[in-house]
Protein backbone atom coordinates (compact mmCIF):
# COMPACT_ATOMS: atom_id res chain seq x y z
CA UNK A 1 0.00 0.00 0.00
CA UNK A 2 1.17 3.25 -0.95
CA UNK A 3 0.10 6.46 1.15
CA UNK A 4 0.69 9.71 -0.66
CA UNK A 5 1.34 12.95 2.11
CA UNK A 6 1.40 16.33 -0.04
CA UNK A 7 4.73 16.00 -2.13
CA UNK A 8 6.04 13.33 0.20
CA UNK A 9 5.14 9.89 -0.88
CA UNK A 10 5.50 6.96 2.03
CA UNK A 11 5.37 3.36 1.22
CA UNK A 12 3.58 1.31 4.20
CA UNK A 13 4.30 -3.06 3.15
CA UNK A 14 1.99 -5.64 4.43
CA UNK A 15 3.94 -8.62 5.67
CA UNK A 16 3.13 -10.39 2.17
CA UNK A 17 4.13 -7.36 0.52
CA UNK A 18 7.69 -7.49 2.44
CA UNK A 19 8.02 -11.37 1.89
CA UNK A 20 8.17 -10.29 -1.83
CA UNK A 21 10.60 -7.44 -1.75
CA UNK A 22 13.11 -9.70 0.68
CA UNK A 23 12.81 -12.77 -1.82
CA UNK A 24 13.41 -10.21 -4.65
CA UNK A 25 16.57 -9.21 -2.69
CA UNK A 26 17.63 -13.01 -2.52
CA UNK A 27 16.56 -13.90 -6.15
CA UNK A 28 20.46 -15.35 -6.60
CA UNK A 29 20.96 -18.56 -5.67
CA UNK A 30 24.19 -19.16 -3.28
CA UNK A 31 26.23 -21.72 -4.45
CA UNK A 32 28.99 -23.24 -2.46
CA UNK A 33 31.74 -24.71 -3.86
CA UNK A 34 33.34 -27.38 -1.21
CA UNK A 35 37.09 -28.72 -2.03
CA UNK A 36 39.52 -30.33 0.37
CA UNK A 37 41.69 -27.28 -0.03
CA UNK A 38 41.87 -23.91 -1.19
CA UNK A 39 45.95 -25.28 -3.29
CA UNK A 40 46.37 -25.07 -6.71
CA UNK A 41 45.20 -28.19 -7.89
CA UNK A 42 43.19 -29.85 -10.53
CA UNK A 43 39.80 -29.90 -8.29
CA UNK A 44 40.32 -26.39 -6.71
CA UNK A 45 40.92 -25.21 -10.17
CA UNK A 46 37.72 -26.64 -11.59
CA UNK A 47 35.97 -25.36 -8.53
CA UNK A 48 37.13 -22.08 -8.62
CA UNK A 49 36.73 -21.73 -12.65
CA UNK A 50 32.89 -23.21 -12.11
CA UNK A 51 32.69 -20.13 -9.41
CA UNK A 52 33.56 -17.92 -11.34
CA UNK A 53 31.59 -18.34 -14.53
CA UNK A 54 28.13 -18.37 -13.17
CA UNK A 55 25.93 -15.52 -14.27
CA UNK A 56 26.64 -13.22 -11.37
CA UNK A 57 22.95 -11.81 -11.56
CA UNK A 58 21.96 -15.42 -10.70
CA UNK A 59 24.11 -16.40 -8.28
CA UNK A 60 26.77 -16.39 -5.74
CA UNK A 61 29.28 -18.01 -5.20
CA UNK A 62 31.02 -19.18 -2.04
CA UNK A 63 34.24 -21.12 -1.56
CA UNK A 64 35.34 -23.38 0.93
CA UNK A 65 38.62 -25.57 1.54
CA UNK A 66 37.70 -28.50 4.17
CA UNK A 67 41.20 -28.95 5.25
CA UNK A 68 43.35 -25.81 4.37
CA UNK A 69 44.03 -22.81 2.21
CA UNK A 70 46.49 -22.49 -0.46
CA UNK A 71 48.02 -20.37 -2.92
CA UNK A 72 44.26 -20.14 -4.28
CA UNK A 73 43.57 -17.50 -1.88
CA UNK A 74 44.55 -14.18 -3.55
CA UNK A 75 43.19 -15.27 -6.75
CA UNK A 76 39.85 -16.43 -5.30
CA UNK A 77 39.78 -13.11 -3.18
CA UNK A 78 41.01 -10.92 -6.69
CA UNK A 79 37.65 -12.20 -7.83
CA UNK A 80 35.41 -11.55 -4.97
CA UNK A 81 34.50 -14.71 -4.04
CA UNK A 82 34.08 -15.16 -0.46
CA UNK A 83 35.78 -17.81 1.09
CA UNK A 84 36.19 -19.99 4.49
CA UNK A 85 38.67 -22.31 5.79
CA UNK A 86 37.80 -25.24 8.25
CA UNK A 87 40.85 -26.84 9.43
CA UNK A 88 39.98 -30.36 9.85
CA UNK A 89 41.73 -32.34 11.98
CA UNK A 90 43.05 -36.21 11.58
CA UNK A 91 41.02 -39.14 11.70
CA UNK A 92 36.98 -38.47 11.98
CA UNK A 93 36.36 -34.45 13.14
CA UNK A 94 33.32 -34.83 14.54
CA UNK A 95 33.07 -31.10 15.43
CA UNK A 96 32.97 -30.50 11.91
CA UNK A 97 30.00 -31.29 10.88
CA UNK A 98 28.45 -28.99 13.21
CA UNK A 99 30.60 -26.52 11.98
CA UNK A 100 29.86 -26.98 8.74
CA UNK A 101 26.41 -26.86 9.44
CA UNK A 102 26.43 -22.94 11.23
CA UNK A 103 28.74 -22.22 7.97
CA UNK A 104 26.15 -23.42 5.55
CA UNK A 105 23.22 -22.02 7.90
CA UNK A 106 25.11 -18.76 8.08
CA UNK A 107 25.65 -18.36 4.29
CA UNK A 108 22.38 -19.08 3.58
CA UNK A 109 23.76 -21.91 0.89
CA UNK A 110 21.24 -23.26 -1.68
CA UNK A 111 23.79 -25.52 -3.53
CA UNK A 112 26.41 -27.45 -2.58
CA UNK A 113 28.92 -28.53 -5.24
CA UNK A 114 31.57 -31.39 -3.19
CA UNK A 115 34.36 -32.22 -5.25
CA UNK A 116 35.91 -35.95 -3.52
CA UNK A 117 34.36 -38.13 -1.42
CA UNK A 118 35.84 -36.38 2.36
CA UNK A 119 34.01 -33.28 1.39
CA UNK A 120 30.86 -34.87 0.42
CA UNK A 121 31.21 -36.79 3.58
CA UNK A 122 31.24 -33.85 6.22
CA UNK A 123 28.20 -31.47 4.31
CA UNK A 124 26.10 -34.20 3.28
CA UNK A 125 24.33 -34.62 6.94
CA UNK A 126 24.15 -30.46 7.32
CA UNK A 127 22.86 -30.03 3.85
CA UNK A 128 19.94 -32.51 4.27
CA UNK A 129 18.97 -30.81 7.57
CA UNK A 130 18.85 -27.36 5.77
CA UNK A 131 17.11 -28.76 2.50
CA UNK A 132 19.98 -27.42 0.45
CA UNK A 133 20.76 -29.34 -3.12
CA UNK A 134 23.97 -31.73 -3.17
CA UNK A 135 25.84 -31.87 -6.09
CA UNK A 136 28.99 -34.34 -5.92
CA UNK A 137 32.21 -34.62 -8.28
CA UNK A 138 34.69 -37.12 -8.40
CA UNK A 139 37.50 -36.05 -10.07
CA UNK A 140 39.65 -39.12 -9.53
CA UNK A 141 38.65 -43.00 -8.90
CA UNK A 142 41.78 -44.30 -7.73
CA UNK A 143 40.25 -44.66 -4.31
CA UNK A 144 37.16 -46.98 -4.61
CA UNK A 145 39.04 -49.66 -5.31
CA UNK A 146 38.62 -49.51 -1.68
CA UNK A 147 35.50 -51.54 -0.48
CA UNK A 148 34.04 -49.69 1.85
CA UNK A 149 34.50 -46.35 0.04
CA UNK A 150 32.70 -47.92 -2.76
CA UNK A 151 29.74 -48.80 -0.83
CA UNK A 152 29.85 -45.34 1.44
CA UNK A 153 29.91 -43.38 -2.40
CA UNK A 154 27.16 -45.68 -3.13
CA UNK A 155 24.94 -45.42 0.05
CA UNK A 156 25.82 -40.86 0.20
CA UNK A 157 24.66 -40.52 -3.68
CA UNK A 158 21.32 -41.65 -2.64
CA UNK A 159 21.01 -38.02 -1.05
CA UNK A 160 22.43 -36.26 -3.59
CA UNK A 161 20.82 -34.40 -6.85
CA UNK A 162 23.88 -35.17 -8.80
CA UNK A 163 26.70 -37.08 -9.14
CA UNK A 164 29.18 -35.96 -11.85
CA UNK A 165 32.29 -37.19 -13.42
CA UNK A 166 34.75 -35.78 -15.11
CA UNK A 167 35.67 -37.83 -17.96
CA UNK A 168 35.05 -41.79 -19.11
CA UNK A 169 36.95 -43.17 -16.96
CA UNK A 170 35.49 -42.05 -14.20
CA UNK A 171 31.96 -42.32 -15.42
CA UNK A 172 32.92 -45.98 -15.51
CA UNK A 173 33.84 -46.95 -12.68
CA UNK A 174 31.58 -44.81 -10.55
CA UNK A 175 28.74 -46.52 -12.84
CA UNK A 176 29.75 -49.91 -12.92
CA UNK A 177 32.34 -50.50 -9.63
CA UNK A 178 30.99 -48.18 -7.33
CA UNK A 179 26.92 -48.75 -8.00
CA UNK A 180 25.82 -45.40 -8.93
CA UNK A 181 22.62 -45.26 -10.85
CA UNK A 182 22.46 -44.22 -14.83
CA UNK A 183 20.02 -41.88 -13.70
CA UNK A 184 21.85 -39.89 -10.90
CA UNK A 185 25.40 -40.00 -12.96
CA UNK A 186 26.32 -37.55 -15.22
CA UNK A 187 29.70 -36.43 -17.20
CA UNK A 188 30.48 -33.11 -17.28
CA UNK A 189 34.27 -32.81 -18.67
CA UNK A 190 36.67 -29.67 -17.44
CA UNK A 191 37.26 -27.25 -19.59
CA UNK A 192 39.67 -23.94 -19.73
CA UNK A 193 39.12 -20.13 -20.64
CA UNK A 194 40.72 -20.35 -24.11
CA UNK A 195 41.61 -16.27 -23.44
CA UNK A 196 43.95 -16.55 -21.03
CA UNK A 197 45.87 -18.58 -23.44
CA UNK A 198 47.35 -16.07 -25.83
CA UNK A 199 50.62 -15.08 -24.32
CA UNK A 200 53.58 -14.02 -26.66
CA UNK A 201 56.17 -16.93 -26.20
CA UNK A 202 59.10 -14.53 -26.88
CA UNK A 203 57.75 -12.62 -23.64
CA UNK A 204 57.07 -15.25 -21.87
CA UNK A 205 60.64 -16.22 -21.92
CA UNK A 206 62.15 -13.04 -21.09
CA UNK A 207 59.84 -12.59 -17.87
CA UNK A 208 61.10 -16.23 -16.94
CA UNK A 209 65.08 -15.41 -17.65
CA UNK A 210 64.81 -18.37 -20.78
CA UNK A 211 67.34 -17.61 -23.53
CA UNK A 212 65.93 -18.14 -27.13
CA UNK A 213 67.99 -21.20 -27.56
CA UNK A 214 66.40 -22.83 -24.17
CA UNK A 215 64.64 -26.43 -25.27
CA UNK A 216 61.82 -26.27 -22.39
CA UNK A 217 59.32 -28.82 -20.64
CA UNK A 218 57.31 -27.78 -18.30
CA UNK A 219 55.11 -30.16 -16.09
CA UNK A 220 52.18 -28.11 -13.51
CA UNK A 221 51.27 -30.78 -10.73
CA UNK A 222 51.32 -31.15 -7.31
CA UNK A 223 54.01 -32.39 -5.39
CA UNK A 224 53.20 -35.69 -4.26
CA UNK A 225 53.94 -39.03 -5.41
CA UNK A 226 51.34 -40.87 -7.84
CA UNK A 227 52.46 -37.55 -10.13
CA UNK A 228 55.96 -39.50 -10.27
CA UNK A 229 58.25 -36.33 -10.48
CA UNK A 230 61.19 -38.52 -9.45
CA UNK A 231 61.32 -41.01 -12.83
CA UNK A 232 60.68 -37.36 -14.33
CA UNK A 233 63.42 -36.68 -13.31
CA UNK A 234 65.62 -39.70 -14.07
CA UNK A 235 64.66 -39.42 -17.84
CA UNK A 236 65.54 -35.82 -17.77
CA UNK A 237 68.91 -36.92 -16.58
CA UNK A 238 69.12 -38.83 -19.78
CA UNK A 239 67.23 -35.67 -22.03
CA UNK A 240 69.78 -33.62 -21.14
CA UNK A 241 72.92 -35.98 -22.40
CA UNK A 242 70.87 -35.61 -25.62
CA UNK A 243 69.75 -31.93 -26.47
CA UNK A 244 71.65 -29.49 -25.63
CA UNK A 245 70.29 -26.22 -23.60
CA UNK A 246 67.05 -28.75 -22.15
CA UNK A 247 65.67 -27.15 -19.13
CA UNK A 248 62.76 -28.45 -16.83
CA UNK A 249 60.25 -26.03 -15.26
CA UNK A 250 58.69 -27.71 -12.15
CA UNK A 251 55.33 -25.73 -10.97
CA UNK A 252 54.07 -26.86 -7.29
CA UNK A 253 54.38 -27.59 -4.32
CA UNK A 254 53.70 -30.62 -2.24
CA UNK A 255 54.81 -32.90 0.09
CA UNK A 256 57.69 -34.67 -2.02
CA UNK A 257 59.34 -30.68 -2.14
CA UNK A 258 62.13 -31.70 -0.20
CA UNK A 259 62.58 -34.86 -1.77
CA UNK A 260 62.94 -33.95 -5.46
CA UNK A 261 64.95 -30.85 -4.55
CA UNK A 262 67.45 -33.59 -2.85
CA UNK A 263 67.36 -35.69 -6.12
CA UNK A 264 68.03 -32.76 -7.57
CA UNK A 265 71.28 -31.56 -5.75
CA UNK A 266 72.52 -35.44 -6.06
CA UNK A 267 71.97 -36.31 -9.55
CA UNK A 268 73.32 -32.34 -10.37
CA UNK A 269 70.70 -31.01 -12.36
CA UNK A 270 70.65 -27.78 -10.94
CA UNK A 271 71.68 -25.87 -14.17
CA UNK A 272 68.55 -27.66 -15.92
CA UNK A 273 65.69 -28.16 -13.58
CA UNK A 274 64.08 -24.95 -12.18
CA UNK A 275 61.51 -25.95 -8.92
CA UNK A 276 59.22 -22.89 -9.34
CA UNK A 277 56.66 -23.64 -6.64
CA UNK A 278 53.39 -22.06 -6.62
CA UNK A 279 52.45 -20.13 -9.56
CA UNK A 280 49.83 -17.86 -10.45
CA UNK A 281 50.63 -16.92 -13.93
CA UNK A 282 50.68 -20.77 -15.79
CA UNK A 283 49.96 -18.76 -19.23
CA UNK A 284 53.63 -17.45 -19.27
CA UNK A 285 54.89 -21.01 -17.58
CA UNK A 286 53.17 -22.63 -20.90
CA UNK A 287 53.77 -19.84 -23.34
CA UNK A 288 57.64 -20.07 -22.62
CA UNK A 289 57.69 -23.91 -22.82
CA UNK A 290 58.47 -26.06 -26.24
CA UNK A 291 56.92 -29.56 -24.41
CA UNK A 292 54.54 -29.85 -21.43
CA UNK A 293 54.74 -33.18 -19.95
CA UNK A 294 52.53 -35.35 -17.21
CA UNK A 295 53.95 -38.49 -15.74
CA UNK A 296 51.02 -39.54 -13.43
CA UNK A 297 51.08 -43.21 -12.26
CA UNK A 298 46.95 -42.24 -12.08
CA UNK A 299 44.86 -39.17 -13.30
CA UNK A 300 41.54 -38.40 -14.32
CA UNK A 301 41.27 -35.53 -16.82
CA UNK A 302 43.59 -33.06 -15.37
CA UNK A 303 43.08 -29.10 -16.37
CA UNK A 304 47.05 -28.97 -16.28
CA UNK A 305 46.81 -31.00 -19.80
CA UNK A 306 43.48 -29.38 -20.92
CA UNK A 307 45.95 -25.82 -20.42
CA UNK A 308 48.80 -26.88 -22.30
CA UNK A 309 46.46 -27.98 -25.30
CA UNK A 310 44.68 -24.41 -24.74
CA UNK A 311 47.95 -22.46 -25.20
CA UNK A 312 49.15 -24.82 -28.38
CA UNK A 313 51.57 -26.89 -26.51
CA UNK A 314 52.23 -30.45 -27.49
CA UNK A 315 52.06 -33.00 -24.16
CA UNK A 316 53.87 -36.20 -23.36
CA UNK A 317 51.96 -38.13 -20.82
CA UNK A 318 51.36 -41.75 -19.18
CA UNK A 319 48.93 -43.97 -20.59
CA UNK A 320 46.49 -43.98 -17.71
CA UNK A 321 42.98 -42.53 -17.04
CA UNK A 322 41.26 -40.32 -19.33
CA UNK A 323 44.62 -38.74 -21.05
CA UNK A 324 44.50 -41.02 -23.75
CA UNK A 325 41.13 -39.17 -25.13
CA UNK A 326 42.85 -35.90 -25.01
CA UNK A 327 46.51 -36.62 -25.49
CA UNK A 328 45.90 -38.25 -29.05
CA UNK A 329 48.85 -40.05 -29.48
CA UNK A 330 50.98 -38.53 -32.72
CA UNK A 331 47.98 -36.43 -32.90
CA UNK A 332 48.21 -33.98 -29.99
CA UNK A 333 51.07 -35.61 -28.30
CA UNK A 334 52.86 -39.32 -27.11
CA UNK A 335 51.92 -41.42 -24.77
CA UNK A 336 53.95 -43.16 -22.94
CA UNK A 337 53.32 -46.69 -20.25
CA UNK A 338 53.14 -45.68 -16.57
CA UNK A 339 56.77 -46.26 -15.12
CA UNK A 340 58.61 -46.37 -18.42
CA UNK A 341 61.41 -44.17 -17.37
CA UNK A 342 63.03 -44.92 -20.79
CA UNK A 343 59.87 -44.40 -22.85
CA UNK A 344 59.76 -40.99 -21.11
CA UNK A 345 62.92 -39.87 -21.73
CA UNK A 346 62.50 -40.87 -25.74
CA UNK A 347 59.26 -39.05 -25.97
CA UNK A 348 60.55 -35.74 -24.85
CA UNK A 349 63.65 -35.90 -26.48
CA UNK A 350 61.79 -36.29 -29.60
CA UNK A 351 59.14 -33.44 -29.50
CA UNK A 352 62.39 -31.27 -28.34
CA UNK A 353 64.79 -32.22 -31.30
CA UNK A 354 61.66 -31.43 -34.07
CA UNK A 355 60.19 -28.41 -33.79
CA UNK A 356 57.75 -28.86 -37.09
CA UNK A 357 56.48 -31.99 -35.39
CA UNK A 358 55.52 -30.40 -31.69
CA UNK A 359 54.24 -27.20 -33.90
CA UNK A 360 51.30 -29.53 -35.44
CA UNK A 361 50.76 -31.11 -32.11
CA UNK A 362 50.42 -28.38 -30.36
CA UNK A 363 47.79 -26.60 -33.01
CA UNK A 364 45.92 -30.02 -32.96
CA UNK A 365 45.73 -30.36 -29.28
CA UNK A 366 44.53 -26.01 -29.57
CA UNK A 367 42.08 -26.90 -31.84
CA UNK A 368 40.48 -29.81 -29.91
CA UNK A 369 40.10 -27.85 -26.57
CA UNK A 370 38.02 -25.50 -29.15
CA UNK A 371 36.09 -28.19 -30.03
CA UNK A 372 35.40 -30.04 -27.45
CA UNK A 373 36.14 -28.22 -23.71
CA UNK A 374 33.93 -25.27 -24.00
CA UNK A 375 34.54 -23.11 -20.87
CA UNK A 376 30.93 -21.79 -21.24
CA UNK A 377 29.25 -25.00 -22.23
CA UNK A 378 30.84 -26.49 -18.48
CA UNK A 379 29.36 -23.25 -16.80
CA UNK A 380 26.27 -23.55 -18.61
CA UNK A 381 25.80 -27.30 -17.46
CA UNK A 382 26.88 -26.74 -13.99
CA UNK A 383 24.08 -23.82 -13.79
CA UNK A 384 21.73 -26.29 -14.77
CA UNK A 385 22.31 -28.74 -12.16
CA UNK A 386 22.70 -25.86 -9.42
CA UNK A 387 19.14 -24.45 -10.75
CA UNK A 388 17.77 -21.39 -10.30
CA UNK A 389 15.55 -19.40 -7.94
CA UNK A 390 12.77 -19.85 -10.66
CA UNK A 391 13.06 -23.39 -10.91
CA UNK A 392 15.60 -25.90 -11.15
CA UNK A 393 16.20 -29.07 -13.23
Amino acid sequence: MVVCLGEQMTTVLSRSDKRQVVSAVRRKRCVMQITWSLVAGGAETYALTVASGLDKSRYRSVMCGVDQGGALEPEISRRQIPYHILHRRNGIDFKLFWRMFRLLRQEQVDVIHTHHFNQLFYSLPAARLLGIRVIHTEHSVEAYKKRRLRIALRLMSFFCHKVTAIGADGESTLLNKVGISRRKLTVIRAAVDLKRFNVDPSQARKTLGLGEQDRVVSIVARLYPEKRHELLLRAFSRVMTEVPHAKLLIVGDGIEKKKIADMIAQRNLQEGVLLLGVRSDIPVILAASDVAVLCSEREGLPISILEAMAASRPVVATRVGDLPLVVKDGQTGLLVESENEEQLAGALVKLLSQPDMARRFGAAGRALIEQDFSLEGMVREHARLYGTSEGAE
